[in-house]
C-alpha cells in the first residue's frame, strides 16, 4: 500500500470510526469520565474494523502500530494522518478525543486517588492471614518492606478475625511511621467480597499417616467422583462399590451442568468431566492431576467453566452486603469477586452510598469467562464511580477460559483498561516460589517484570513475602529510571567490534 492510498484508507477509518463512537450521540460533555468512555469506544469500535495488516503496513512505514496508542486512539490516528498529509490539523479535535499527555496524567490521577499517593514507588498488595496474628512483628516487616495495600479474602475465616487483623496492622504502623519521621502514609485495607464462588463441603474425618482425624479424601486419575447437589452433604472417601462423594457449597451452581462439562478443582490441581448427571448428584470422571494422588479439602475451590453458573447465582449475595455493612469503616477498597454484569457494581456502590459519604474504591475482579465478554460493559459502568480499578484474578481466570486463551486475554484485559484510563491490579502467583522459599524461578522473574506495567502487583503468603516486596519494589525502580537501566543493562557489559 504506498502512502496516498494508506492516507486515503486512514482518513475513511477515521469518518467511519467517529460515526460509529458518536452513533448520533448530540451535546456530550467533555469531562474525564466522558473522554475516557469516548476512547473506550473508539478502541472497540477500531479493533473490528481495522484491516489485521494494517500494524505491518505502519511499521513499514516508520509509524509505531496503532495499538500502542490505545490510551489516546483516535488522538494517534488523527496524528498519522497529519503526517502523511503534511497537515497541521485535523477535523478531530483535542477537546474530543484524549491526547497522550492527557491520558497519561489521568491514569496516573485515578491510581494515586484509588491507592493512595507513592513516591515512585509501585503499590504492591498482600494478602493477610489468621496466623499472622501469632506473630504481630509480621505487619511491620510488611509495612517496612514497602506494602501499601492489605487485603483480607472475606471467603475465609469471619468478621472477629478480620477486624482482629486490621486493628493489628494499624497498631504496627503507627509504630511504623513514627520511626520513619515525616512519614503519615496509611496503607490501604481492601477485601474481596466472597462472591458466588463455589466449594466443597464437609468431609468424614479420618485418620491420617500421623494417626490424626483430619477431613480430607483422596483422588487420582480414572477415578470417579460424585458430587451431591447438597450443601448438607458430608462427604465420604471411596469404597470398594462407591465412589468418593462430596457436598458443595452452592448447590445450585449445578442446574445447568451437562454431560462432558469440564470440572477443575483445586485452583486446577485435578480435571476432570461430568460423565453423569442425575436430580441428586453429577458424577465426574478424573482426567488429570498434578500428582500422582491428589488430596480435596473442604473449602477446596471447584470451577465449572462451561456450566453457566451466573445464570443461577447472584454475584453479590445478601451475605457479601451484609459484609459491607459490617467493615465498610475500616476498609478503603472492595473487590467483587466473580463479577459478571455491569449491575453488579452498580448493587455494590448502592450499598455503599447509603452505609457512608466516604469514598470507597470499588474493584471488578475479571476472573470468569461471562466477565470477559462483558468487560467493556463493566468498564463504562465502573468508570461511573468515584474510584474505580480492575483486577486481573489470574487463578480462577485461566481455569475458566482456558490455557490456550488466557496470555492473549490477560494482556486483553491490560489494553483495554489503559483505553479506558483505568488502573490495574496484577493478581495471583506472583513470585510465588520466592514467597515461600526466598528463591524466585526464572518464569517468576518474567511474569513479575510483566506485571510492573499494572498499577498494582498482589502477593500471596509465605514467610519470605517481605523480601518478595523488597525485590518488586527495586525492579520497579530500575524500570523507572531509564539511566540507571542503561547502566546496569547486558548492553553496557558488551563490547562491539566494528
Amino acid at each position: 500500500m504506498n502512502q496516498d492510498k494508506l492516507k486515503e484508507y486512514l482518513i475513511k477509518l477515521r469518518e467511519n470510526a467517529q460515526t460509529m463512537i458518536f452513533n448520533n450521540s448530540k451535546n456530550i460533555v467533555y469531562n474525564s469520565t466522558n473522554q475516557s468512555k469516548i476512547n473506550l469506544r473508539a478502541f472497540s469500535v477500531l479493533q473490528k474494523m481495522v484491516d489485521p495488516n494494517l500494524n505491518n503496513i505502519l511499521l513499514e512505514k516508520a509509524f509505531l502500530p496503532l495499538s500502542n496508542g490505545s490510551p489516546h486512539i483516535m488522538y494517534t490516528l488523527n496524528k498519522i494522518i497529519n503526517h502523511l498529509s503534511k497537515e497541521e490539523s485535523t477535523p478531530c479535535s483535542n477537546k474530543v478525543f484524549i491526547d497522550v499527555n492527557t491520558a497519561k496524567s489521568l491514569k496516573e490521577e485515578r491510581s494515586d486517588k484509588l491507592f493512595g499517593k507513592t513516591q515512585n514507588k509501585k503499590h504492591i498488595m498482600v494478602s493477610l492471614d489468621r496466623s499472622m496474628l501469632e506473630t504481630p512483628e509480621t505487619f511491620t516487616h510488611l509495612l517496612q518492606a514497602g506494602m501499601t495495600i492489605a487485603r483480607i479474602n472475606c471467603a475465609h475465616d469471619n468478621l472477629t478475625v478480620w477486624k482482629k487483623m486490621i486493628q493489628t496492622l494499624r497498631k504496627a504502623e503507627e509504630k511504623h511511621n513514627a520511626r520513619c519521621a515525616g512519614d503519615d502514609s496509611k496503607c490501604k485495607i481492601f477485601i474481596d467480597l466472597p462472591g458466588p464462588k463455589i466449594r466443597i463441603g464437609s468431609i468424614t474425618p479420618s485418620k491420617n499417616k500421623k494417626g490424626k482425624k483430619e477431613s480430607y479424601i483422596k483422588i487420582k486419575k480414572n477415578d470417579i467422583l460424585r458430587i451431591y447437589k447438597n450443601d448438607k452433604y458430608i462427604g465420604i472417601p471411596k469404597t470398594d462399590t462407591e465412589p468418593a462423594s462430596v457436598g458443595v457449597t452452592l448447590p445450585k451452581a449445578l442446574r445447568n451442568v451437562r454431560i462432558n462439562d469440564r470440572v477443575y478443582i483445586d485452583d486446577g490441581k485435578i480435571f476432570g468431566k461430568v460423565v453423569l448427571n442425575t436430580e441428586e448428584y453429577i458424577e465426574i470422571e478424573i482426567f488429570l492431576t498434578r500428582k500422582k494422588e491428589e488430596t480435596i479439602y473442604p473449602e477446596n475451590g471447584i470451577n465449572f467453566p462451561d456450566s453457566l453458573v451466573h445464570l443461577n447465582v447472584s454475584t453479590v449475595s445478601e451475605s457479601d452486603l451484609s459484609i459491607l455493612k459490617s467493615m465498610y469503616k475500616d476498609i478503603d477498597l472492595v473487590g467483587i469477586s466473580y463479577i459478571n454484569h455491569p449491575k453488579d457494581i452498580q448493587m455494590v456502590k448502592q450499598q455503599l452510598e447509603l452505609l457512608t459519604d466516604e469514598k470507597k474504591g470499588i474493584i471488578a475482579k475479571i476472573e470468569t469467562k461471562n466477565a470477559i465478554l462483558s468487560l467493556s460493559k463493566i468498564i463504562m459502568e465502573g468508570l461511573n464511580c468515584s474510584l474505580f480499578g480492575v483486577m486481573i484474578a489470574r487463578g480462577d481466570l485461566v481455569i475458566e477460559i482456558g490455557l490456550e486463551q488466557f496470555l492473549s486475554a490477560q494482556e486483553g484485559i491490560l489494553e483495554i483498561c489503559n483505553a479506558a484510563h483505568t488502573p490495574v491490579i496484577w493478581a495471583t502467583g506472583v513470585l510465588e516460589n520466592m514467597n515461600k522459599k526466598n528463591i524466585p524461578s526464572i518464569t517468576e522473574l518474567t511474569d513479575a517484570q510483566a506485571g510492573l506495567r499494572a498499577d498494582c502487583i498482589m502477593l500471596n503468603k509465605g514467610p519470605y513475602v517481605p523480601n518478595s516486596i523488597e525485590f518488586l519494589q527495586k525492579l520497579n525502580e530500575i524500570n523507572q529510571d531509564p539511566q540507571f537501566h542503561l547502566r546496569n543493562s547486558l548492553v553496557s557489559f558488551v563490547q562491539f567490534d566494528f
